[in-house]
């Protein structure tokens, strides 16, 4: 049997640039493995809980966190050697990283504290010199680029949500390109407003979040932002709310009961099955190895559940309360009752009103001062997509910032049956941090990373060429929904780290082992014998038997090892001690907030915080305007040209791939915390097909 793994992959790709103004103010889980062949899981750092109706919000947080400066060197093993360098690093840190605009403080322990530029949005309308030469650019502008004055942006968020940048063929969602519509909008002077269809989300709390700035930053404009919820949960009402009206259809479903957290355990069903987990488990928090092994929730994954669940919901609570200007206790007590009238929902200020998509559109007709008989002009979201910010006057500027985006599960190389943009490609992902190391053009560098984490080696080696890249100019490392276990080994080789405050990070754990299938193949009537050289030649090949006493030993200190390794690299880039890493590693997952105040992270906001942050470190004046430079903007595929001229069949067609990837055999140690959940089983981009494929089977019982 072979082992789960994403083998997902990033095609190389042409660079997109656009600008920005910002204004200061695991190896992975144990799987199950098909083949009958040497049964065994590599050592992953990993964790495996269901989280159901988990929302994002985002509570605020103070932008003052601990700095260091990096020095680039090679990873030692001893915990006293790495303490010796920590120390001698950081009595060099306050001469080496003093820049432009960064205020320098003491705490009261006599750490170094840092105050960061917010990099918050501020709506400032153009000069009637820009405005003319905007003006001159539509005139001249692509077919595409072209719509009548006083149209109305319609945007429609449902379904899962890429951080990654889509071609125009490709389906689904792109975080960035619906944050560089908010923008464009803002100062599109044919634009008046923006119509906003919000149903059920499968994306996690950061992407939320960063969606719900923009909406509050396009309203700075002075524009209408009109929601429209046919389908609301948490989630869904915490971008609606943000807008200035929200409306709903009289069937319209409402469930705002408040949120879960679930936890899955396969104890049972392989127990009956005959199969016997070995696992090792290094960190008390690392819940894979719960997962396989227990038939319920450790004390440990209950606390750390317990915490994560507690920290959404007292945030949903504090920004809807917030929002609308109800106290916290009413809220609640709101939730509690379990409300579900859309009728109640209008009396009690939830909703603007109660109406239906057509009536909506009549209402914003009227507003535009359009006769009944006149259609409303209208944009979609897919042709404002194809809008240059260079035709809204929205590009230039001399300095440059690259971004590199890293999305998906890790892999080093890329599988046959991986699809462009379905993950991060180490060797690629290499490929384009030595080219921005030995480019003069680049000031600053972001790394946007929306990762579970993946191959263990895979990320150590990005992690060292992030290294060697900040070392020549800043590196930021920005957060989006989860960036644990491999996917927080790419960011702590970064300068500075931020994290939205929901985000889930951490998981510095390991959990390792094989899987007996000893009671298995004798009722099923199966043998399997092995000819072996060397003592230990039979350690993962011998799936038939347990583990021998010296076997079961060297395993262990095998994960001991893994773990020690992932441990002290952590301390060490993010100028810790081992002994305070330890604190706060044995794999357990942290929100941004949380992470923030133990380290792990500097500063909390979005990518425009992380920009603000990356012209600070490069002394770049915060109201000058720079060029952002997208380096991974995927290809588009032969499927995904098909599936944009109307091909039904390549939806399945990628459904399959994707399943036949997790299926595909992977050698060496993975990094992973695998299988996050943000609503529901089978709608988490990180869920863990062949569990779905179990819940399918034992419903049909």
């Amino acid at each position: 049997m072979s082992k789960l793994l994403h083998t997902p992959r990033c095609s190389s790709i042409p660079h997109r640039s656009f600008s920005a103004i910002t204004l200061s103010k695991s190896p992975l889980p144990i799987h199950l493995t098909p083949r009958l062949s040497p049964l065994h899981f590599q050592c992953r750092f990993s964790l495996y809980t269901h989280l159901s109706r988990l929302h994002p919000l985002l509570h605020s947080f103070p932008n003052s966190y601990h700095h260091r400066n990096f020095t680039i060197r090679a990873f030692d093993s001893s915990s006293e050697t790495k303490n010796d360098a920590l120390s001698s690093e950081k009595d060099k840190e306050t001469k080496s990283s003093e820049t432009e605009g960064e205020s320098r403080s003491e705490d009261d322990n006599g750490g170094i504290v840092v105050d960061y530029p917010s990099g918050e949005f501020e709506f400032k309308e153009f000069g009637a010199w820009k405005s003319f030469i905007v003006k001159l650019r539509m005139l001249i502008a692509f077919p595409w680029d072209r719509f009548r004055k006083g149209s109305v942006l319609t945007m429609k968020l449902r379904g899962q949500i890429s951080d990654q940048l889509k071609s125009r063929f490709s389906s689904g969602l792109s975080l960035p390109q619906i944050c560089e519509n908010f923008t464009k909008a803002t100062y599109d002077p044919r634009i008046s407003g923006i119509y906003l269809h919000i149903e059920p989300l499968e994306c996690g709390w950061g992407k939320v979040e960063e969606i719900r700035r923009h909406i509050l930053d396009f309203k700075k404009s002075g524009k209408f932002i009109v929601g429209y919820v046919p389908a609301c949960g948490e989630k869904e009402y915490y971008l609606g709310c943000a807008c200035e009206e929200l409306y709903a259809p009289p069937s319209a479903y409402f469930a705002l009961y408040g949120l879960t957290v679930q936890a899955s355990f396969l104890g049972g069903v392989l127990e009956k099955a005959g199969i016997e987990p070995q696992v090792q488990r290094i960190g008390k928090y690392k819940s894979a190895g719960d997962q396989l092994m227990r038939k319920s929730m450790s004390e440990e994954n209950c606390e750390m559940l317990t915490t994560l669940l507690d920290n959404i919901y007292g945030n949903w609570l504090d920004k809807i309360s917030l929002t609308k200007g109800k106290n916290r206790e009413e809220i609640e007590n709101f939730i509690n009752e379990g409300v579900y009238q859309v009728e109640r929902l209008k009396e009690d200020g939830w909703i603007t009103n109660i109406k239906y998509d057509d009536e909506v559109m009549s209402m914003l007709k009227e507003r535009l001062g359009l006769q009944e008989d006149k259609n409303l002009p209208i944009v979609e979201y897919k042709k404002y997509s194809r809008v240059r910010k260079w035709t809204l006057g929205l590009s230039g500027g001399k300095e440059q910032i690259a971004i590199i985006r890293a999305s998906g599960s890790i892999s080093r190389v890329r599988s046959p049956l991986s699809t462009p943009s379905s993950g991060i490609i180490s060797e690629q992902f290499i490929e384009k941090i030595r080219s921005v190391r030995e480019s003069k053009r680049y000031k600053a560098v972001i790394i946007r990373i929306d990762s579970p984490g993946g191959d263990a080696l895979a990320s150590d080696l990005m992690w060292r060429e992030i290294r060697l890249l900040a070392n020549s100019k800043p590196v930021i490392a920005s957060m989006a929904d989860v960036a644990a276990s491999g996917g927080y080994y790419l960011a702590m080789a970064a300068g500075i780290i931020v994290a939205e405050n929901l985000t889930l990070t951490g998981s510095i754990g390991v959990v390792t082992g094989k899987f007996n299938l000893g009671k298995l193949y004798e009722n099923i009537g199966f043998n399997k014998e092995i000819i072996s050289r060397g003592r230990y030649a039979e350690l993962t090949a011998a799936e038939q038997r347990p583990f021998r006493p010296d076997e079961a030993e060297l395993f262990a200190k095998s994960a001991q090892n893994v773990y020690k390794q992932f441990r002290d690299k952590a301390a060490f880039s993010r100028s810790m001690t081992v002994d305070k890493m330890e604190e706060v590693a044995q794999g357990r997952v942290w929100t941004g907030k949380d992470a923030a105040s133990r380290g792990l992270v500097d500063a909390i906001g979005g990518l425009s915080k992380a920009v603000a942050i990356a012209k600070q470190r490069a002394n770049i004046p915060q109201d000058r305007q720079v060029n952002l430079i997208e380096l991974s903007r995927p290809s588009p595929s032969l499927p995904e040209i098909l599936s944009g001229i109307g091909n039904s069949l390549v939806g399945v067609d990628r459904t399959l791939k994707e399943l036949l990837q997790e299926l595909t055999a992977s050698d060496g140690v993975q990094a992973r915390m695998d299988g996050i959940m943000f609503q529901k089983l089978e709608g988490s981009s990180f869920a863990n097909p062949l569990l779905t494929l179990i819940k399918d089977y034992l419903s049909s019982l």
